[in-house]
């Protein structure tokens, strides 16, 4: 039976959590290990220094341990002090809105959490949710009545880690990172993508104390070709395979000829 240790960054009550847990446990022997409120925005922070409490809700009808740490501390705590051997698989969502493009996913903590898992050599598996702004407005996404919402993402991402749980190791596959369209079912067509490479420009405003965060939504005029952001305009699943090596052949090269003919001699 596969193992999966399952994580998120915005909290074991979040709509996108539970819908997830109940699916994959249909299948899997599922830990849940989640913070015990939002953490998004945190990417692959580890908290250093502090005890960091582990507590058992029952959620549901399912028990889930809980800490008020980071995403990545989940995997880190789960992996090696809650289970008794390392998870098969790290699953991290179903976070509320797109992990979509470089700048977000560096940021996300859903994908850091994937990240920690990813260094051990566990396959690792983020999913995001694209949820239209009239619909995050209008719904409660900490509440059961959200749960509806993420039926079809729930079913997706596990499908999808059925497909790719027992893919062999892979140079330049670190983390497979999903995003579904709000009106994805079990049929719409899957795109393997690569992040879109826009900034997503200012993310602090001016306020009478000082500044404050504001995530800006994104832009689908030039979603380009090849890429997460294209995906989701066109209504496809996308997934993304994410290497974490952070360089390039071609950035090594282009790097040791500009030395070569720009150093100084002595």
């Amino acid at each position: 039976m596969t193992d999966i240790l399952l994580t998120n960054d915005d909290g074991y009550q979040s709509a996108g959590y539970y819908p997830l847990l109940r699916e994959l446990s249909k299948h899997y022997t599922v830990t849940a290990v989640a913070p015990d409120r939002e953490k998004s925005w945190i990417g692959k922070a580890i908290t250093p220094r502090t005890d960091i409490p582990v507590t058992i809700v029952r959620h549901e009808s399912f028990d889930i341990f809980t800490l008020n740490g980071t995403p990545a501390d989940c995997t880190q705590i789960g992996m090696y002090n809650i289970l008794p051997r390392k998870p098969d698989i790290v699953v991290s969502g179903i976070n509320l809105g797109e992990n979509a493009g470089t700048a977000r996913i560096l940021s996300s903590g859903t994908i850091g959490a994937t990240m920690e898992a990813a260094f051990e050599g566990i396959r690792a598996i983020a999913s995001s949710f694209s949820l239209p702004l009239p619909v995050k407005k209008a719904t409660n996404l900490y509440s059961p009545d959200g749960y509806h919402l993420f039926t079809n993402a729930a079913q997706i991402t596990t499908r999808l880690v059925t497909t790719f749980k027992d893919m062999p190791p892979t140079p330049g596959v670190d983390v497979l990172a999903i995003s579904i369209p709000f009106e994805a079912t079990l049929d719409t067509p899957i795109d393997i993508t690569r992040p879109f490479t826009d900034p997503y420009q200012q993310l602090f405003h001016k306020t009478h104390t000082g500044y404050l965060h504001s995530t800006p939504p994104l832009i689908f005029d030039d979603p380009q070709d090849g890429t997460d952001l294209q995906a989701l305009t066109q209504g496809h699943i996308s997934i993304s395979p994410l290497d974490l090596t952070l360089t390039t052949p071609q950035g090594i090269t282009a790097t040791q000829t500009y030395l070569h003919q720009h150093q100084q001699k002595p």
